[in-house]
């Protein structure tokens, strides 16, 4: 057992902190049958005719030793600690009385049935070279001032709001230990249990079987392959800043011989970024969403179709003033040139009317050996002396040559050599 430096509370060996005050047990009170200066205090309390205190006559009703004139003792009012009450001695060869009201070997019970007041340490009147170790930390104030805090008396009713467990125990809220009902701290964590409210509970680590936590996913930028069936191959990771594209910067593109060696530069601000064609031989082409003016010269692709397109202008004079012969003009206001390749061109569309939409099916200009064109692919529209193109919800989409360079965002597609990307920037 475990005697408490404090109150005197025998306890568990175990325990860390005493389940009558919630002192602290510290090293120096332990031992077989509680060992230390506390040990000895308690059988002088109990025994008078034993240890240093052996021969005095026990004080009076009033706390004074015989002879001393009437007044307070070292506590105040009262009966001292060596006089009447549970641990004072009675008649003489009688067994120390007790009145029913504390345990065994607890201090008696404070003045008008407040907190139980702890023995006095310091030393009795005419008892030289007494010098325990103990100082009460609480206990009546002098005479008129109020009350101190201190223990509440063994046995009290359970507090309020303390969380109940099988067998009238107690539960602690903080460290979850049975706690008897008498006792008010816990002896294995010294929570006191008549708080008001407990603290928050500390998060309890994973278990065995619980799924780890979660990291946060780190976001990755890259550009991916999209096949011709329209499913996904390999990826290019990109990084923000300057991102060199061609057939020298990567796995996805050096087998494609229509792509040069350093053929683009992709240029990354979070989410956003443009593109440039580095003087490539075949150019970099971006998807269209939505419409788009066109200026004359202005390359386009639709499905394998390469397209130039050109505005016509009305024929003027020479210097001489000699006119131009040509075909009969009804009204042509531009041409789609077919590109076969470096200054070979193929077949010319002439544009005439409001508007002329291109598919390989129907409408004024058709490819119908081009199977990646669309039924009903795209228009070219004449409005304002302006002309703009518009993709008509094609299955593989309208592409426009980056003339320099141009803006592009996230799930962006980029059409480089004869490999299409789709951009991962969020």
């Amino acid at each position: 057992m475990t005697v408490c430096n404090r109150c005197g509370k025998e306890n568990q060996d175990h325990y860390k902190f005493c389940l009558g005050c919630g002192a602290e047990l510290t090293a120096a009170s332990k031992g077989a049958s509680g060992g230390g200066d506390m040990a000895m205090m308690k059988t002088m309390m109990q025994d008078p005719g034993q240890g240093p205190l052996a021969g005095l006559p026990p004080r009076g009703p009033s706390g004074a030793m015989p002879g001393a004139g009437p007044g307070p003792g070292p506590m105040g009012p009262g009966p001292g600690p060596m006089g009447p009450g549970p641990m004072g001695p009675g008649p003489a060869g009688a067994p120390p009385r007790s009145t029913g009201s504390g345990m065994p070997g607890m201090p008696p019970p404070g003045p008008l049935g407040g907190p139980a007041m702890p023995p006095p340490m310091g030393p009795p009147p005419g008892v030289p070279g007494f010098s325990p170790s103990y100082v009460p930390p609480s206990g009546p104030a002098p005479m008129g001032g109020p009350m101190q805090p201190g223990p509440a008396p063994m046995g009290a009713p359970a507090p309020i709001g303390a969380p109940a467990a099988a067998g009238g125990m107690r539960r602690c809220p903080s460290c979850g230990s049975d706690v008897p009902p008498t006792f008010r701290f816990c002896g294995t964590c010294g929570f006191r249990m008549d708080e008001g409210s407990a603290p928050a509970p500390m998060p309890m680590p994973p278990g065995p079987g619980s799924a780890p936590a979660m990291a946060p996913a780190v976001r990755r930028i890259s550009m991916t392959l999209i096949r011709p069936d329209g499913s996904e191959g390999g990826s290019h990771e990109l990084r923000q800043g300057e991102n060199k594209l061609g057939r020298s910067f990567g796995p996805v593109f050096e087998n494609d011989g229509y792509l040069s060696p350093i053929h683009a530069q992709l240029e990354l601000h979070g989410t956003t970024g443009v593109v440039r064609d580095l003087d490539s031989l075949n150019g970099v082409f971006v998807k269209m969403t939505g419409e788009e003016e066109l200026t004359s010269g202005q390359i386009l692709r639709i499905g394998q179709e390469l397209l130039r397109f050109e505005l016509i202008a009305a024929p003027e004079p020479t210097a001489d003033g000699t006119e131009l012969m040509g075909s009969p003009n009804p009204g042509y206001w531009g041409k789609l040139t077919v590109i076969i390749g470096r200054d070979i061109t193929g077949a010319a569309f002439p544009l005439l009317g409001e508007s002329v939409t291109l598919g390989r099916e129907r409408g004024e200009i058709n490819f119908p050996d081009d199977g990646y064109v669309s039924g009903l692919h795209a228009r070219v529209t004449l409005r304002d002396g302006r002309v703009y193109l518009q993709d008509l919800g094609s299955s593989n989409g309208t592409f426009i040559k980056v003339n320099g360079e141009r803006a592009i965002g996230h799930e962006s597609f980029v059409l480089l050599g004869q490999q299409l990307f789709r951009l991962n920037l969020a």
